[in-house]
């Protein structure tokens, strides 16, 4: 099988962490390796954001990256790529069928954006499109005052509905996100499938914390939290500094923070987390680090005592699964995928009053019994056990030979 995946806003070679990589970045990259190295062939199309970008990359054999021109050759914040996805739609038609070699038997778009571009392309090529849309608008909306990514929330609705009444298969990361599916957009349950994501365990494994500390170049004795994401209201690192500053009353505790500003509110919420830290005086404590390597956040992982995770929505939680392949417990809001990456009270902590104070409470009480703590970090390291990439890609072949044996789906 040959799959053009769609990644159009951010390429599975990004840093994540920068921009709008994420999770998505990790979850492409990695899903499309486990698929060539099952015997497909994967090509993925994303937007050239340099003039130094080759047209091409060749990551393994069978799995090639293109960079597509559409659009100025630099980077574009989310609300400017609409007005490109139509030229960079022409431009991948026209590379599969100016190129027998490139040609699909499938497309899987990821993110609401390549949607609009798989839409037509399968019309096109008249082959199966699976959708992931990694985050839904109307997930995003809970507890939100506006709109975070500069698109009217209807429009974006409008769009994902129109994605979803043309995807043969819409794929989800766990049931809590199928859950949301069907009951925020109404779609068919039978259409939406599941294939959950996996950890590459030869990076993301216990190793010893005092090595990793010297390795990092952090304190030996200090008590240390560790937080990672995009830096956003979504992600709420603010809120994270805040259960900092409240924990430091109580213990010689430190927070190493890696992530970038994200999104239009970026910015903004760095420099509330920078006010926060200073308000709580706990300045030096924060360390601000920038994205980093898979190599070296696995590090990061070995050398905290407790992760914490406070975003507002998450529709599965790599992180967490990260954490927890390395033994490190995450402390996490009490939503969407991370209820199935985390068993509250056995392998982590779900908060369901998302507060600093809760996430400091939490905390506090697992510092204070470090026996509970190792038993935790043990029985997280058991459960990541279920998650692989190789596992992913057995659940996307099933599906896909399953579309490629019936007949494609109108568009309603």
């Amino acid at each position: 099988m040959r799959f053009a995946v769609l990644s159009y806003h951010t390429s599975p070679l990004a840093q994540p962490g920068v921009g709008d990589g994420g999770g998505m970045n990790v979850y492409v990259k990695r899903l499309a390796s486990a698929l060539v190295r099952s015997g497909a062939d994967c090509d993925v199309y994303t937007r050239s954001t340099s003039v130094n970008d080759p047209l091409k990359i060749v990551v393994e054999p069978g799995f090639v990256v293109h960079n597509v021109p559409a659009g100025p050759l630099r980077h574009l914040e989310k609300e400017e790529l609409l007005d490109h996805v139509d030229e960079f739609r022409d431009e991948v038609l026209s590379l599969m069928l100016d190129s027998n070699s490139f040609m699909p038997d499938l497309i899987h778009s990821n993110y609401w954006l390549s949607g609009i571009a798989g839409h037509t392309i399968k019309h096109e090529l008249d082959v199966p499109m699976l959708t992931t849309f990694h985050t839904l608008e109307r997930v995003k909306s809970f507890g939100r005052t506006r709109p975070d990514d500069g698109y009217d929330e209807d429009f974006r609705v409008k769009k994902e509905l129109e994605i979803m009444g043309c995807s043969d298969a819409v794929l989800v990361s766990c049931a809590q996100e199928m859950i949301q599916l069907v009951d925020l957009y109404g779609i068919s349950a039978e259409r939406v499938e599941v294939v959950t994501p996996g950890v590459d365990h030869a990076f993301f494994a216990p190793g010893a914390k005092a090595m990793a500390r010297q390795a990092l170049g952090l304190d030996q004795n200090k008590k240390l939290l560790l937080w990672i994401g995009r830096i956003q209201p979504l992600k709420a690192p603010s809120m994270a500094v805040a259960a900092l500053g409240i924990l430091a009353r109580e213990f010689d505790v430190e927070m190493v923070m890696i992530g970038g500003p994200s999104g239009i509110e970026g910015s903004e919420e760095l420099n509330l987390v920078r006010k926060l830290a200073e308000s709580y005086g706990v300045q030096e404590r924060l360390h601000l680090i920038s994205p980093q390597p898979h190599e070296t956040i696995s590090s990061y992982y070995r050398a905290a005592d407790l992760c914490f995770i406070t975003s507002r929505t998450e529709s599965f939680g790599l992180v967490a699964l990260e954490a927890a392949s390395c033994g490190l417990v995450t402390i996490a809001s009490d939503v969407g995928g991370l209820t199935s990456v985390i068993d509250g009270g056995m392998t982590g902590i779900l908060v369901s009053e998302r507060s600093p104070e809760k996430f400091a409470e939490e905390a506090g009480n697992l510092l204070s019994h470090p026996e509970q703590m190792k038993a935790m970090s043990k029985a997280a390291v058991e459960k990541s056990f279920g998650y692989t990439w190789s596992y992913a890609a057995r659940q996307m072949s099933s599906i896909s030979r399953s579309l490629l044996a019936r007949e494609l789906l109108s568009c309603s």
